[in-house]
């Protein structure tokens, strides 16, 4: 195999000449041993440049980037080139590697192969394009010869589609090819498309005579925007979070690169950069406003200046935002550490900034706010309704500036933007729960908000789905829940309170939820607010939460002496259920999902799929009889599993924190000590 006699002998395998029968095995043994290689030793087997030979009886591939050659024939590898130097010499170069059946293990184990005469599989799939563009899957032909597609039928998730059959063409041996996924009518003549879309759950199933042959399967959150779900590092492996590669062998993206991008904005707002905001309220009116809550729990709206990097707008309309965080509050609490709503067109129509109407300024019991505000990008990533956050320099009539964390308002435009504007959403307040109350729109008044759509729906969906999750036998609500809640992404969102280790959720004394609810499918969904306590955080006697230290009377403390908590609750330390709530499957050690009772450090979960929701778990009907049932609750074990590993498992999350952690140093108001105590406390939850 001297390079005289390669360069008088190439053949490529594209060719039409017919291989010997003699070397059909090693055809296909080679083909999957090249893919191999070039995972395995890429700086040896470059795949930008290469070429595959029928070479005097070696089936070889040549890699022009490193000049290194290796083949196989009768069922033994040789190679050619420098990366060989260490094996044994045959004669003329060419080096004698071993049996290629002392590689087919790890090759196996790693995805590659053999596959003799015709094989397709799927590889990758995208379910939101970054840009907008539609969806898409990929096939490649995995055999040795070439794959008629028309004898193979496509489909999704959906049990309403049918079957679609694939063009009729040829995919030569070796190739991808991307099929876009799309209802929309501009692509209704493409001969490579087919007429449905692809969900963030979802799958794509090939068929050959009716008959599954190949299917990629993925979770909500698995395959998140601009991000593909596929096969790495062979075509036969399992599936993971991918870099889209349309046409080429897969690649995982970088941990970083997916933090980055990760990252939104609150309307022309971007999350990568501080902000700088500031009001200028009459002190009297504030005060009016505090004496009016305390007394009535009423919130009034106080008319404002704001002036948002660098802009001042007036007349904006601002209001006490929360419940819980506003225990405690009095006429000695700062204005600049209470959590507001901000509403820059209440008292004048048409108001904006560059689009943005309205945000919300977060109560915290941090100092970096960096438990938030990574909670929100990891619900995102799972696939979750989210909201988007920017750290703020905040500072009320020319107070020192301190870092607030401001959030969308979930209103009209955060549902069109997340949901469809056709729909409603409701929030579950804190003084009330999921019971069903009858039929009378005003028994539910301080139980629920309608905050959106309130010319698509009204209470009656959300009165007829509490009485059915309240009153329907278990054989009824096995079997009717999936067509009034989406079940798939109910249990991520269980699962993720269990890894952000969240106290204050629906299951929690603070009823911290929002519902969507979809007026074409009638069906709701829940999604996930409020995450100042996210990563075992608790408020209360200045203790600052988990993190081991306290902000001074920053937001969500509650100032010495002014605390009363509601009847029946009082705060519990870290690993203790509150008065009056009981656990789900045998209490906090079977998984209550807070600090202690899990018999291990933070950021360790029961493998018995123990319940979630912090220690509040069990006070919510829902909750209970979701995971009282065996389907759901070994949907909610697996979500668990597939998003701990998703996100913690290859380093986003870790990135992500990394992240909010350069944006709140650039604001230079938290101490670097208290930056680096705070992100350590977080960062435990994912080892």
């Amino acid at each position: 195999m001297k390079k005289l006699s390669i360069a008088l002998c190439l053949l490529s395998l594209t060719s039409t000449t017919a291989w010997p029968a003699e070397t059909s095995t090693d055809y296909a043994d080679g083909l999957a041993l090249f893919s191999w290689a070039q995972y395995r030793f890429p700086s040896l087997f470059p795949s930008e440049r290469s070429e595959n030979l029928n070479l005097e009886g070696y089936v070889v591939r040549h890699y022009l980037g490193s000049d290194n050659y290796i083949g196989i024939r009768n069922g033994s590898v040789y190679g050619f080139g420098s990366a060989f130097s260490d094996f044994e010499d045959v004669g003329n170069g060419v080096r004698y590697i071993g049996p290629f059946a002392n590689l087919k293990a790890e090759m196996s184990a790693n995805g590659f192969q053999s596959t003799s005469g015709q094989g397709l599989v799927i590889t990758e799939a995208l379910a939101k394009d970054a840009d907008g563009g539609p969806d898409w899957f990929e096939l490649y032909a995995s055999g040795t010869e070439a794959v008629p597609l028309n004898l193979y039928q496509i489909k999704d998730g959906n049990e309403d589609h049918e079957p679609f059959t694939l063009p009729n063409v040829l995919l030569p041996a070796g190739e991808y090819l991307r099929i876009t996924a799309s209802d929309a009518e501009e692509y209704s003549n493409d001969p490579y498309s087919v007429p449905f879309k692809l969900g963030s759950n979802d799958r794509v199933q090939l068929y050959k005579n009716g008959v599954l042959v190949n299917e990629l399967d993925w979770d909500s959150g698995q395959a998140p925007e601009g991000y593909t779900f596929g096969r790495y590092p062979g075509p036969y492996s399992n599936g993971m979070l991918l870099i889209p590669t349309p046409g080429a062998s897969n690649l995982l993206p970088q941990a970083e690169a997916i933090a980055i991008s990760s990252l939104g904005a609150v309307g022309p707002l971007m999350s990568s950069e501080m902000h700088q905001l500031s009001f200028t309220i009459d002190p009297a009116e504030y005060d009016a406003m505090v004496n009016t809550y305390t007394s009535s729990r009423k919130k009034t709206w106080l008319e404002v200046s704001v002036t948002i990097d660098g802009e001042k707008y007036e007349h904006v309309g601002i209001r006490f935002k929360g419940n819980s965080s506003l225990m405690g509050i009095s006429l000695s609490s700062p204005p600049a550490t209470v959590p507001w709503l901000v509403k820059m067109d209440k008292f004048v129509d048409g108001q904006d900034h560059k689009g943005l109407e309205e945000f919300v300024i977060r109560s915290n019991n941090t100092s970096t706010s960096l438990n938030e505000a990574v909670a929100l990008e990891l619900l995102d990533l799972a696939g979750l309704a989210s909201q988007d956050a920017i750290a703020t320099a905040f500072s009320i009539n020319g107070s020192d500036a301190v870092l607030r964390l401001v959030v969308e308002h979930l209103d009209d435009e955060w549902m069109k933007e997340n949901f469809d504007s056709s729909g409603a959403l409701y929030k579950a307040e804190s003084t009330g729960d999921y019971s069903y109350r009858g039929d009378d729109p005003n028994a539910y008044e301080d139980v629920f908000d309608q905050e959106a759509g309130k010319d698509n729906a009204d209470l009656r969906p959300l009165i007829a789905f509490l009485k059915f999750i309240n009153e329907s036998d278990d054989t009824l609500f096995e079997s009717d829940l999936p067509k009034l809640l989406d079940v798939d992404s109910f249990a991520s969102y269980l699962a993720m309170q269990d890894l952000l280790n969240n106290f204050d959720d629906i299951d929690g004394p603070g009823n911290n939820s929002y519902l969507y609810y979809d007026t074409v499918i009638e069906q709701f969904t829940i999604v996930p607010w409020d995450y100042n306590l996210a990563f075992g955080t608790l408020g209360g006697g200045g203790a600052g939460g988990g993190f081991g230290g306290g902000m001074g009377g920053m937001p969500g403390q509650f100032p010495d002496g002014e605390f009363t908590p509601p009847d029946g609750f009082t705060p519990p330390s870290p690993g203790q259920l509150p008065n009056g709530q009981p656990p789900i499957g045998g209490g906090v050690g079977a998984g209550g999902g807070f600090g202690g009772g899990m018999g291990g450090a933070p950021g360790e979960f029961p493998t018995d799929g123990g319940a979630p929701g912090g220690f509040g778990g069990g006070s919510n009907i829902l909750v209970q009889r979701f995971l009282a049932t065996e389907q759901w609750s070994a949907l909610y074990d697996h979500k668990l599993v597939s998003l701990r590993q998703s996100l913690y498992g290859n380093g986003v999350a870790k990135e992500i924190l990394a992240v909010w952690r350069d944006i709140v140093s650039s604001t230079l108001l938290v101490d670097e000590s208290l930056i680096e105590t705070e992100s350590q406390a977080i960062a435990n939850y994912f080892q």
